[in-house]
């Protein structure tokens, strides 16, 4: 396994460093710069264990008493973040920290949830179409009659303008409650079917159990909606409109600096959105 040259730790000394100069070892040595010198992990990547904790092996040994090349171990050593203990001076490169759940599922990122839901939104409001059809037609000459009413008074030089007329709260009423009503249902058939709705399909992400991989349960998917679709729901009354406009955006930002990524819904309900689909549960 060839490596780039420079100072490495001697094989055969961890106090000091060894000169590899590409191809083979040289003669080339040098203490160690360092205090304590047994727990230094001089020429070693960042998260390697010292010298002095790392396991030495027969296979640590080249032919004929030489040193082996970097990289060129024996039996696999550990290392305290798990998995193999990488060569001598082998560079690991940046890696992230991705946030998983407890058995190790990574979790999704903001953007898909956001890209999952705008979908879903679309989705939803083509279906509502022919069911608040008529309300819109309602509101919308609702609104035409009342912007004539405008620009009747302004072109007769009337400091007084009119006010929206009572008559279109029943069609935005109306309206609002079909789409809050399939929303509900849109969401607990498809995420008690496959843990995933279509806008989440499409953005490759699913939601579970945070402690159980597989569809969530009725229970979960219950509380879940509830709780996310609380904000519609509060702000069908007029004068709390604004505190259920609020509750909406805290949840759906709520993610971006949870450390379990979870919105409040998801707190809720004990659920994560996770990257990938979900196996199917066992009947």
């Amino acid at each position: 396994m060839t490596q780039p040259s420079g100072w490495y730790d001697d094989p055969q000394d961890p106090s000091q460093l060894r000169y590899w100069d590409g191809v083979i070892w040289s003669s080339h040595v040098t203490p160690k710069v360092s205090p304590t010198a047994q727990d230094s992990t001089i020429g070693m990547p960042y998260g390697v264990a010292p010298a002095a904790e790392r396991p030495q092996s027969p296979g640590s040994q080249g032919s004929q008493g030489a040193p082996s090349a970097p990289g060129e171990h024996g039996p696999a050593q550990r290392w305290p973040q798990g998995g193999p203990m990488p060569a001598y001076g082998q560079p690991l490169g940046w890696q992230s920290n991705k946030a998983t759940t407890p058995d190790g599922v990574v979790l999704s990122g903001w953007w898909k949830r956001v890209l999952a839901q705008i979908i879903d939104n679309i989705v939803v409001s083509i279906v509502a179409l022919p069911l608040t059809f008529a309300p819109m037609k309602q509101a919308v000459n609702v609104l035409q009659d009342y912007f004539q009413q405008v620009v009747n008074a302004v072109d007769a030089g009337s400091s007084t303008m009119p006010t929206l007329p009572d008559s279109l709260s029943g069609p935005i009423l109306q309206i609002s409650v079909t789409i809050l009503i399939l929303n509900l249902v849109y969401e607990i058939a498809f995420l008690t079917r496959t843990g995933a709705t279509p806008g989440k399909r499409v953005a490759g992400i699913s939601v579970r159990l945070r402690d159980k991989p597989g569809p969530p349960t009725l229970d979960a998917v219950l509380k879940r909606t509830a709780v996310k679709q609380g904000g519609d729901i509060v702000g069908l009354v007029r004068v709390l409109g604004f505190f259920g406009t609020l509750f909406r955006t805290v949840d759906v930002l709520w993610p971006l600096w949870d450390v379990k990524k979870q919105a409040i819904h998801d707190k809720a309900a004990g659920t994560n959105v996770v990257v990938g689909p979900q196996p199917r549960r066992d009947a």
